[in-house]
């Protein structure tokens, strides 16, 4: 069985600026070496005899044409920005 080991947990707590009590830092390795070990099992299940799944159920394609129009109102599109050194500036969101 594959676990995650001391070093690499505090790896991780620390790239995630977790900070955890001793108990509930027990209680997160314990979760995580359990579904290290679950995708562990997952791994070993041999697949080659089955076909992938990418949808499992048909869904008839619904494409809209695509035809162009003109856009009449282009001018106020950059109505509320301003340019700055070829570049538009929007507003404040």
């Amino acid at each position: 069985m594959i676990i995650m080991e001391d070093q690499d947990f505090d790896r991780l707590l620390k790239v995630c600026r977790i900070r955890l009590a001793e108990k509930e830092r027990e209680a997160i390795k314990k979760d995580i070496d359990e579904v290290i070990a679950y995708f562990d099992t997952l791994e070993s299940i041999d697949c080659s005899k089955y076909e992938p799944a990418y949808q499992p159920i048909e869904i008839p394609s619904r494409k809209r044409p695509d035809k162009i129009e003109a856009f009449k109102h282009a001018g106020k599109l950059l109505e509320n920005s301003k340019i700055y050194r070829f570049f538009i500036v929007g507003p404040k969101v």
